[in-house]
């Protein structure tokens, strides 16, 4: 069977900041016949919502033991608590996911993929914050241990406001670094169906590097969790077949 559309490797539970259950997310998996990978935000950056400890982590993992999911964690960049988690218990998840909800700028602050604005002194330097952003991204994947880097071209909005082609952004050096970290590192590419990205060229050119790649909804309500059909098809439509896929697998489960 294609792993094409049967692996949704990025959905969000209310142990975070997702609507359903994991009794609820896995129930519409099952529906869809679409398995499924719970990576909730495992981050100290929203200490109320997200699995923002380690006895939270501990707990989490506990709960997802035995669901009928596989055990995942999106881990955030801007975020030590990777870091400071024992080998054992990041021994447990069957697969990691690294996101970067927010990017190292030089003068010591973050800088976010949501700018809706492009805040001083950076708002006249907008190819310097996508250098600066595409910089961290390939640190991410360099440093971060993890399988799956998720939604990774997101861009601020206010750079579309300046010029609403992609390309004009991801120019083709800034895909070629990208492109050339992911394959050092191993690290699949997400396509995101939540966010409808990466684009076309970029995807191309990881295909053409031996880049692996996942499909993630990124889902967080019932309309979202296991929908993959424009990941799935923008997957086709570049040529990315199973064999290019990160394929997860369940670990052995504690006895």
């Amino acid at each position: 069977m294609s792993r094409l559309g049967t692996q949704d490797l990025h959905c969000h539970t209310d142990m975070s900041d997702g609507d359903l259950t994991l009794a609820q997310v896995a129930a519409r998996a099952a529906e869809l016949g679409v398995e499924v990978g719970i990576a909730d935000h495992v981050s100290s950056r929203n200490v109320e919502r997200f699995v923002s400890s380690e006895a939270r982590v501990r707990r989490y993992l506990d709960a997802l033991e035995d669901a009928p999911v596989f055990r995942a964690g999106e881990f955030c960049w801007c975020d030590e608590l990777w870091k400071e988690l024992p080998a054992e218990v990041m021994d447990r998840f069957d697969y990691r996911v690294g996101s970067n909800h927010g990017f190292y700028l030089p003068d010591g602050t973050m800088g976010s993929p949501w700018w809706q604005k492009l805040p001083e002194p950076w708002n006249g330097r907008p190819h310097e914050v996508m250098d600066v952003m595409v910089a961290n991204l390939c640190d991410m994947v360099a440093a971060m241990p993890i399988q799956i880097a998720a939604h990774s071209t997101l861009t601020p909005p206010a750079l579309f406001d300046l010029e609403n082609d992609v390309e004009a952004w991801w120019t083709a050096e800034r895909e070629d670094r990208w492109v050339e970290a992911l394959a050092a590192s191993g690290v699949a590419l997400e396509i995101s169906n939540r966010y409808r990205l990466p684009h076309d060229r970029l995807l191309g050119k990881a295909l053409q590097a031996g880049v692996r790649f996942s499909l993630g909804s990124d889902g967080h309500t019932r309309a979202q969790v296991a929908q993959l059909g424009w990941a799935e098809a923008t997957a086709r439509r570049v040529g990315i077949t199973e064999r290019e896929m990160f394929v997860a697998e369940r670990r052995r489960r504690r006895g």
